[in-house]
């Protein structure tokens, strides 16, 4: 594998129904990390107040 097809990939789903947000992580090396970092950011533009996770 070449070292630039393991950078920028987006190992992680999120899916909205109404309010309510399912992330899920994929399969990689870090991908919870990355998950939990995409959710801290979504949490920061989206406002706590406004959705739910699942």
């Amino acid at each position: 594998m070449d070292l630039l097809e393991a950078m920028n990939q987006q190992k992680f789903r999120l899916e909205l129904d109404g309010s309510t947000i399912t992330a899920k992580a994929g399969v990689g090396f870090y991908s919870k990390i990355d998950l939990g970092i995409v959710k801290y950011h979504f949490e920061i533009g989206a406002g706590k107040e406004n959705f739910t996770w699942r």
